[in-house]
């Protein structure tokens, strides 16, 4: 029988260079990765903020979750949902457009 890999998300945020201190503030709050680590689901999650040659910047976040559908309940939650204080947060501090791309991660 063959196991059931974890989902692999990956995510690219680019952020406004003034803010990414509030941003890493928030990810470090309680309703930042405290709380995605008690999700239904939630397997890990890796990320960093990069700086381009221009000084741009941009959170690069990694992370596994059993599917793609317990992520979406996660989105869903009064803390993710639009209009949250999360939400309204990452709407005034983005720099562009967010891409999330889904696969199964392989290791080597």
């Amino acid at each position: 029988m063959e196991k059931k890999m974890a989902e692999q998300m990956y995510l690219e945020f680019p952020i406004k260079p003034q803010h990414v201190r509030d941003f890493t503030e928030l990810c470090n709050s309680s309703i930042g990765f405290k709380l995605t680590k008690k999700q239904p689901g939630f397997v890990s999650a890796e990320w960093m903020i990069s700086t381009s040659e221009d000084g741009s910047k941009c959170l690069h976040l990694w992370e596994k979750w059993k599917s793609a559908d317990h992520f979406a309940v996660y989105m869903q939650t009064p803390e993710r949902a639009k209009g949250s204080k999360f939400e309204l947060s990452l709407s005034k501090w983005g720099a562009g457009e967010t891409k999330i791309c889904w696969g199964v991660a392989k290791t080597v």
